[in-house]
């Protein structure tokens, strides 16, 4: 039961980071900073009791990485795909995904947005698919910072796409996100999918989405 609260507490600790701690921030490293002193807080009063995957330690020694665009694509777009690349398919950025490294390692990621102008707040912390995911990148992306990198969400296909340089990293169907794939052969894969995606489902989901 005392683990229990112990828990609970801490789920609403990392809430409240998420909703409130950048009311006063106005940039992404102002906002990076403020996430990585509250998880470091988080992952303390966690002690041994949780298991989140990482610790307080390596999380103060780690320093931020480029911030990799967050954003998602549009299922009409993919749909109707013809050879209009990537970006073509991509609604706005959502947000920024931060990593925090050490040298080439991933310790952690943080997600900032931009919910006013020129004010930056945390999303979320401690995705372990990022975390995961970026750390399989081919080492070029992750000596350069990774800079250039964009993540792509691809809603009702439920899949992260790995975006650098016209070529893909994705884990979708089984591949391995350290095998890159041109990002047209992925796409015309996608949509392939997509379609029969709403042939099956289209009729129930009428002008929505399914939840992923």
């Amino acid at each position: 039961m005392k683990h229990l609260k112990t828990y609970i507490s801490i789920l609403a600790i990392i809430l409240a980071i998420s909703t409130n701690a950048q009311d006063n921030d106005s940039s992404i490293q102002e906002a990076v900073n403020k996430g990585k002193t509250d998880l470091i807080d988080v992952l303390s009063k966690a002690g041994k009791d949780f298991n989140f995957g990482i610790d307080a330690e390596s999380v103060k020694s780690a320093t931020m990485a480029s911030p990799i665009s967050y954003q998602e694509m549009d299922f009409n777009r993919l749909l109707n795909y013809n050879q209009q690349g990537l970006n073509g398919t991509l609604n706005s950025e959502l947000k920024k995904i931060v990593p925090l490294v050490n040298g080439n390692k991933v310790i952690t990621t943080i997600g900032v947005s931009n919910a006013k102008q020129g004010r930056y707040q945390v999303t979320d912390l401690i995705n372990h698919q990022y975390h995961n995911e970026l750390n399989q990148l081919p080492n070029a992306i992750k000596q350069n910072n990774f800079s250039n990198l964009k993540i792509v969400y691809v809603p009702n296909l439920n899949t992260v796409v790995y975006s650098f340089n016209g070529k893909s990293y994705t884990s979708y169907k089984g591949r391995s996100v350290r095998q890159a794939i041109d990002d047209e052969a992925l796409l015309q894969l996608l949509k392939a999918d997509a379609v029969a995606f709403q042939n099956k489902y289209g009729s129930q989901l009428g002008d929505k989405r399914l939840l992923n």
